[in-house]
């Protein structure tokens, strides 16, 4: 009696072709879902900072500015002391600690279309947390889609989606 052992050659090979159509195939759906979550976390952790500004204005009774730079090396940063380099590490600080959103956690990500006046800088106001003359706009793209951020004269903000519904956000 012959006892069968490993595989033939021809077993390997089947085995070796299955695995590679299933990298092929899953490999762009890897990518379209680390796209995904890159923008609506670049969205969110944005939308987030807007919200922490708006909230240590009132609670610290100071005005908070966020400053921005577009592009495919964007930032988004918390300050106390007016417009600053989001880029330069210590520039914009509340209370000693960098409050800040940058791109090179978000690889996919760009920012662009940016409008929030020459400045490219929004002021929360102490008494209340007002941007009264410092609403505007930014949109995240990975490319394919994009989220848009808005901030109104009373402070609020929300994240739409630009083209269509998307990722549960509405049709801005």
């Amino acid at each position: 009696m012959f006892k069968y052992q490993g595989l033939t050659l021809l077993e390997l090979l089947v085995t070796i072709s299955i695995l590679a159509l299933l990298v092929t195939l899953g490999v762009p759906s890897i990518n379209s879902a680390q796209k995904t979550l890159q923008l609506k976390g670049a969205a969110e952790t944005s939308y987030f900072a807007f919200q922490k500004a708006r909230s240590f204005a009132i609670a610290k009774g100071v005005d908070i500015s966020i400053s921005f730079r577009e592009g495919d090396d964007w930032c988004v940063a918390l300050s106390t002391v007016g417009e600053c380099d989001c880029l330069i590490t210590k520039q914009c600080l509340v209370d000693d600690i960098d409050y800040s959103v940058n791109a090179s956690d978000y690889g996919f990500i760009s920012m662009q279309q940016l409008k929030f006046g020459k400045l490219q800088l929004t002021t929360f106001d102490a008494a209340r947390g007002l941007s009264m003359g410092h609403a505007g706009s930014l949109v995240f793209s990975d490319g394919l889609n994009e989220l848009k951020l808005i901030l109104s004269n009373m402070g609020r903000v929300r994240i739409c989606s630009v083209n269509n519904a998307w990722g549960g956000y509405a049709k801005c």
